[in-house]
């Protein structure tokens, strides 16, 4: 029959893990908040390991220290790992036997944070937007001009309350100017 322990020695296991996790965060420096989960994990392992537990042959406390010790080795070793192997690095480090490249000079333009954001990452499809853009810009008349300067520093809700026009002519316009950089070839997303 397996070992049970009794009510006192399962408080007893309780505040001894409880130890144990606390030197674990203070070891490898993590947040207090964790200590619930520490303690759950090393009393699993304990509990799993209780079948091989003789009561004739010793005591509880030495045989849930030794438990506790081992796990707690190897929680600290993959938390450890685990952030070493997330370390920051710069983009302006030296490349390991690049002869003065930089890691940020291996990224691919696609594969770079821009990328993740969305986006474009083509600088020949960018270049010719903007040369798109420029062809687009002498097509429309003078007066949409400053409305479209403004629009590269605010967005139109900014503009609409800083404007004394009505809010309903702004978007009017603006609806306006779309259709005139449709015609021209850009699409309303640009």
């Amino acid at each position: 029959m397996p070992f049970t322990p009794t009510r006192a020695e399962t408080h007893a296991l309780q505040r001894s893990a409880d130890r144990v996790a606390l030197r674990i965060i203070r070891t490898c420096r993590i947040p207090r908040h964790e200590q619930e989960d520490l303690r759950q994990d090393l009393l699993t392992d304990l509990f799993a390991r209780l079948k091989g537990f003789d009561p004739a042959r010793g005591e509880l406390g030495p045989f849930a220290a030794a438990c506790f010790d081992h796990r707690a080795i190897r929680l600290t070793e993959r938390i450890l790992r685990g952030r070493a192997t997330m370390a920051p690095i710069s983009l302006d480090d030296p490349q390991p036997g690049g002869e003065g490249l930089t890691i940020g000079d291996s990224v691919a333009e696609a594969d770079g944070y821009g990328a993740w954001l969305g986006q474009p990452t083509d600088a020949f499809a960018a270049a010719e937007r903007r040369i798109d853009l420029d062809r687009a810009l002498g097509t429309l008349p003078a007066e949409t001009l400053p409305l479209c300067a403004e629009l590269t520093e605010r967005s139109p809700h900014e503009l609409a309350k800083a404007s004394p026009t009505s809010r309903a002519t702004l978007y009017r316009h603006l609806r306006e100017l779309r259709l005139r950089l449709l015609v021209a070839g850009i699409p309303a997303t640009a």
